[in-house]
């Protein structure tokens, strides 16, 4: 097939304002694919492309550019470290070969680390850290390197250290003669030839610890930590040499049949929608008619682009282990599979938008050109869930915090030159059946139509989600009529009676019937919203709120009021690990009374405290407590009227 091809699809992944797209600029820098150093501070970064991007000095898109490093394919993705935008984290995991987690050296571990952290390991990736920042005044690599060993793997060996740590004259030196032997004592463990001659008081051969330390990382027996000054390129090249020498290439199985996965999309103004596709196997060219194994249908790929500094180049041919852009799928979905499922590793959740905000235009003429961008902009990030409410002219989004609101009033203004207001964000709260009950409809008027369902409904184990069975034989209700019942019943089920989605309940269509005559396409999805709401009116529904673990660390003197304070807002913890200075709490508490806790615990402790947050579940509110709202839009209760629209008799339009 050609010449040998080494290819590593490399993620770049921290906490906010640790240094990593600085460190992206580098490693383009060093490598020759860049002429020119951007800067984030003044808004010139290549990886940072967007004008919201440019002008706050924050990722919120992760970006893919391409380098090279002696003879290998670097195919890097800058990751946003911000908690609001993790969902582009999670696509991102799903492409990659390898991973750099970038920490600093003067705030260490921070709120995000771990859950990238968990994140990598869940998905089973190699993982270099970079430890930046140690030009800055309180850079203390060596702590940073205790926090990693206590706190995510004891596993992490160090390959350089620091000199003249926090001072501008800051640089990286080979480890001591005390160092290198823990380095190879840490790397002999994990391979018994070199074990072996390390008990016997042998000396290491040099290449082979290189390459057990290059096999333990592939295998994520150790990870290797260097250090470094991205502001001033220090510590870089050493990175790049680590990045060929010990993570492991991409699989370049061109003879097996197609395999990929759309991990992202992107608007072009001259392009129009391009899907960004990492291929496992196969080989893809231009005008090739691809099988969409999600969606069930064809693709017919009409352009083939690949990332080069700021732009795209043609290229005809896209090859496994490689990542393209292709154009010729107006259609598609961010987590479509192309051709064989088999090798698409399964994607990972971060994170759940637990807050819901309305989005308003300046104006009212606007309505329909908002729509219009908020249904792109979801279709690019499907956390946002965009949900237009026609009846109401409302307009609904979910989002993981509020600094995304505010990025997303820029991307309305510079991308589509709206102007629009977003409302106070609500807890996004959820429904679950109180008891069993049964929820039937007989639609069987005003005729053509016949639709006869009877559904059992029992409340479910928390977090079990939905679990449909069909009890009904085909003979009672076809086949192509039960496929449409269970594909309305999820549908169905977005909103419950107090207003929010329906989840850990078992639906079983029990009974039911067509007709020969009069049954058409659609009927049952009509009768099953019908009968549901039924059902869950009989059942009643208790509302669910999302609770948060935190773990946080502050001075002693500050233990009894943050406790205190923790109960007061319907909180628990473990009891606390207290040390001779500081002390750290680990437990969980409700959103609904958290949602600005970090000001207020920098206000308790005047900001000397360090927060990590993140969802944890879904549990039953107190009796009390949490939010009921109407239902958006016609809803099944309102049989009569519900027939209508969903018969079309109704007619609504953005432009109603």
């Amino acid at each position: 097939m050609g010449e040998p091809r080494r290819i590593r699809n490399l993620g770049i992944l921290a906490h906010v304002d640790a240094g990593k797209t600085t460190l992206t600029e580098d490693l383009l820098f060093l490598s020759g694919s860049l002429r020119a150093l951007g800067s984030v501070d003044k808004g010139t970064s290549l990886s940072d492309g967007l004008e919201v991007e440019r002008k706050r000095g924050i990722s919120v898109r992760a970006s893919t550019l391409s380098c090279a490093w002696q003879g290998v394919q670097i195919n890097l993705i800058d990751t946003p470290g911000h908690v609001d935008f993790s969902s582009e984290v999670e696509r991102a995991l799903r492409v990659l070969d390898g991973a750099v987690l970038v920490l600093s050296a003067v705030e260490g571990l921070q709120a995000q680390t771990e859950p990238l952290w968990n994140a990598l390991a869940a998905r089973k990736i190699p993982v270099l850290v970079f430890i930046n920042k140690i030009d800055r005044m309180g850079a203390d690599a060596n702590a940073v390197l205790g926090q990693l060993r206590r706190t995510l793997s004891p596993d992490v060996v160090l390959l350089n250290q620091p000199e003249n740590e926090g001072f501008a004259e800051a640089g990286v030196v080979p480890l001591s003669a005390e160092l290198q032997r823990e380095l190879d004592e840490k790397v002999a463990a994990t391979d018994e030839y070199l074990l072996e001659r390390y008990l016997d008081g042998k000396a290491l051969p040099p290449e082979e610890v290189q390459l057990a330390l290059a096999t333990g990382t592939a295998r994520r027996a150790l990870f290797p930590v260097l250090c470094g000054a991205a502001k001033t390129q220090t510590g870089v090249r050493e990175l790049l040499d680590a990045v060929v020498a010990y993570l492991p290439d991409a699989a370049t199985e061109e003879e097996r049949p197609l395999s990929g996965v759309v991990f992202r999309l992107d608007h072009d103004p001259k392009l129009g929608r391009i899907a960004g596709v990492r291929l496992y196997t196969g080989r893809l060219k231009t005008r090739d008619i691809v099988e969409n194994s999600t969606a069930g249908r064809s693709e017919k790929i009409t352009q083939i682009k690949r990332p080069a500094c700021n732009r795209y180049e043609d290229t005809g041919l896209l090859r496994a282990g490689e990542i393209g852009f292709l154009c010729g799928m107006p259609q598609a979905q961010i987590g479509d599979i192309l051709g064989d499922p088999g090798p698409v590793p399964d994607n990972y959740q971060l994170g759940e938008p637990l807050l819901s905000v309305q989005v308003r235009p300046q104006e009212e003429a606007d309505h329909t050109r908002l729509a219009e961008a908020l249904q792109q902009l979801a279709s690019e990030d499907p956390h946002l869930r965009f949900r237009w409410v026609p009846e109401e002219r409302e307009l609904h989004v979910r989002i993981m915090g509020v600094i995304q609101t505010e990025i997303l009033t820029e991307i309305l203004a510079d991308r589509f030159g709206l102007q629009a207001a977003f409302s106070a964000p609500t807890v996004v709260y959820k429904e679950t059946p109180a008891r069993a009950a049964w929820g039937e409809d007989t639609y069987t008027m005003p005729k053509p139509c016949w639709a006869i369902v009877t559904f059992r409904i029992e409340p479910g184990p928390r977090g079990s989600g939905l679990r449909y069975t069909s009890e009904v034989a085909t003979n009672d209700i076809k086949q192509k009529y039960q496929h449409e019942t269970a594909a309305a019943v999820p549908e169905a089920l977005k909103q419950g009676i107090k207003g929010w989605e329906v989840t850990d309940l078992a639906v079983a269509l029990a009974q039911g019937s067509d007709h020969v005559l009069h049954s058409r396409p659609g009927d049952f999805i009509i009768a099953t919203h019908l009968a549901l709401m039924k059902g869950l009116q009989a059942a009643d529904t208790l509302l669910l709120e999302p609770i948060l673990a935190f773990e946080l660390s502050a001075p002693k003197e500050h233990l009894g009021k943050i406790c205190a304070d923790i109960v007061h807002l319907r909180g628990s913890f473990a009891p606390p690990e207290v040390g001779e200075e500081q002390f750290v709490l680990r437990g969980r508490f409700p959103l609904a009374t958290t949602m600005d806790y970090a000001a207020r615990l920098g206000a308790l402790t005047g900001g000397r405290a360090r927060l990590s947050l993140r969802f944890d579940h879904y549990e039953e509110c107190p009796p009390g407590t949490g939010t009921t709202r109407p239902y958006r839009g016609i809803s099944p209760l309102d049989r009569a009227k519900y027939i209508l629209k969903m018969r079309g008799a109704i007619t609504l339009s953005l432009k109603g």
